[in-house]
């Protein structure tokens, strides 16, 4: 129900909220690969990706604010995936693969990590003058430019 040039980042925003509560926290590489693309309709592609610029601060928000009620991993994954649901973020498709997902990792044996009793958040909210303090560093914010504001 999501669109394939959207739900790949949606899930890595899931996933980041799902790890603090295991005390990990998701990370992201230069690519390792290049890509050559083929010619296609790019207004096409802005216009899938309109979800993306629409959503995004409000789906920030909503995980910030989401206080999960199941004691595992996996209970908190499906728990998530219902909520996003219901904010309109995802489909039910998208809720019945995830619990699909989970039911096939069980199957294997996969070990889930444990929820943290007090997990870490990776970034606290900005404070005034534009300074983010982060695990007790403090830095200047960014703009989406990487320029300092």
């Amino acid at each position: 129900s999501v669109h394939g040039r959207v739900t790949d980042i949606w899930r890595a925003y899931f996933a980041q909220r799902l790890l603090w509560d295991v005390g990990l926290r998701l990370a992201f590489s230069p690519p390792w690969v290049v890509q050559f693309r083929n010619a296609h309709n790019y207004l096409a592609d802005f216009n899938s990706e309109v979800p993306l610029y629409q959503q995004a601060g409000a789906l920030v928000g909503a995980l910030l604010r989401w206080q999960p009620a199941a004691r595992t991993l996996p209970g908190r994954f499906e728990e998530l995936y219902v909520h996003m649901y219901e904010l309109g973020i995802v489909g039910l498709s998208d809720v019945r693969l995830a619990q699909a997902w989970l039911a096939d990792l069980d199957r294997i044996g996969y070990p889930f990590p444990p929820i943290l009793d007090r997990p870490p958040r990776a970034v606290k909210p900005a404070r005034s003058g534009g300074v983010r303090e982060r695990h007790g560093e403090r830095r200047a914010a960014t703009s989406g430019a990487g320029q300092a504001t």
